[in-house]
């Protein structure tokens, strides 16, 4: 603790001005002595009567104790961010990079269906007890972009976080972090997720963690460059409605506190480390609790008709309407979008009449999805019933006119 108090108060004083004025004989002695303390040197012993000539010959001495003591400052300063050694940020790069590779093996790191089988963030699955899910989606990324963006994040970063805090420390933020991510995720977004961004902004969380404790350090280095940056995730994660801004967010608040918990080396402070301990185990608590019930989203709903999107596409129909079938004794906002992947399924297993009955009440619910006009035109040139197909698909085509398919039916029906 002492060390990091000398080396801040050693980089405070080269920013206060020198002053250079006369003297009378009775203050003399007090300013010097608050010389010497400015620059933290010994006073050299010698006698008050010296001559002038005694004085000079002092200066070469003076000179290089203010060398010494400026060369020490600067060795501090580089001790501190070289505590550790990168090695679990290594380790992490490569876990995450042979884990896409395995699932792109066996699937597809871009498909729903393929992420929630390997352990990606899905509400539902969460809410029927496989919180497990909070921790392995931390290791899956969705494509090729998503993955280098996170990595190029962590590599530098990591690299960063791990040799100020060492490495058993950065791994505890990293995982903290990652945890509450994860779990102001399921709170605030239905959407099925993965990434390793919210442990990653839980080390931005450990770097403003410094800041707090070294200001003037702090801003003599990163400061304004990493505010800056921080600003700048955020603002284009609110513009770009596909970012989970959940899990950033709540991955630096997270990794703040969980910095506060480890605390800086030879900072421990057991008093405001368990303290920290106590928000962060009753803020991720109160997170999930509120995830759970619901309060900010329709989680559950929502992410079944991501999930018999994905059914749909893969061919699997008859899972499909088990799914939405049981979700729809309580769709909540979800029933148009439930009943109408149902009508899929079902015209796709030549179920022309329950089709037709998700079909029509999907258009009672939403007029104007033109998707759904399309399909029951279909329905209807399938069964012969031309003028009702001819209706539905002008409907379409006026709704969307800039799907070809649309006004290609509707002229073939006229």
């Amino acid at each position: 603790m002492e060390d990091w108090e000398n080396v801040e108060k050693d980089i405070s004083s080269q920013k206060n001005p020198i002053w250079l004025y006369y003297m009378d004989d009775e203050n003399k002695e007090i300013e010097k002595k608050k010389f010497y303390s400015a620059f933290q040197i010994e006073e050299p012993l010698m006698d008050q009567q010296v001559s002038e000539t005694e004085m000079e010959a002092m200066l070469p001495y003076l000179k290089h104790q203010l060398v010494k003591k400026q060369q020490d400052q600067r060795r501090q300063v580089m001790s501190i961010f070289d505590y550790g050694k990168p090695r679990m940020t290594y380790f992490l790069l490569a876990i995450n990079v042979l884990i896409f590779l395995y699932i792109e093996w066996v699937g597809d790191s871009t498909s729903v269906e393929t992420l929630i089988q390997y352990g990606a963030k899905f509400n539902p699955a969460i809410m029927d007890g496989e919180w497990w899910r909070i921790a392995t989606s931390m290791f899956l990324h969705i494509g090729i972009l998503h993955l280098f963006m996170n990595m190029f994040a962590l590599y530098y970063l990591g690299t960063a976080v791990e040799k100020l805090y060492g490495t058993w420390r950065f791994a505890w933020i990293y995982l903290l972090s990652g945890l509450f991510g994860g779990v102001a995720s399921f709170m605030l977004n239905p959407h099925v997720a993965a990434g390793a961004s919210g442990a990653i902004f839980g080390l931005f969380g450990a770097l403003l963690f410094f800041g707090v404790q070294h200001k003037q350090l702090f801003f003599r280095t990163m400061g304004w460059n990493l505010i800056f940056i921080v600003i700048l995730n955020i603002s284009f994660g609110l513009l770009v409605p596909q970012i989970d801004n959940g899990a950033h967010i709540g991955g630096m608040i997270g990794g703040f506190i969980a910095t506060a918990v480890v605390r800086l080396p030879k900072q421990m402070n057991r008093s405001k480390q368990l303290a920290a301990l106590v928000v962060f185990l009753l803020l991720i608590s109160s997170m999930a609790i509120t995830g759970y019930m619901g309060l900010f989203n329709d989680a559950k709903g929502f992410s079944e008709v991501q999930e018999t999107q994905e059914l749909n596409q893969s061919g699997a129909y008859d899972e499909v309407i088990e799914i939405t079938s049981e979700a729809l004794d309580n769709p909540g906002q979800y029933e148009a979008a439930l009943r109408f992947n149902r009508s899929f399924a079902f015209l796709q297993k030549g179920e022309t009449s329950a089709a037709r009955k998700d079909l029509l009440r999907v258009l009672e619910l939403s007029p104007e999805m033109a998707e759904a006009h399309y399909n029951l035109a279909l329905l209807y040139q399938q069964v012969g019933e031309k003028e009702k197909a001819a209706d539905h698909a002008k409907r379409a085509a006026d709704l969307n006119p800039d799907q070809k398919d649309f006004k290609e039916l509707y002229n073939n029906l006229r």
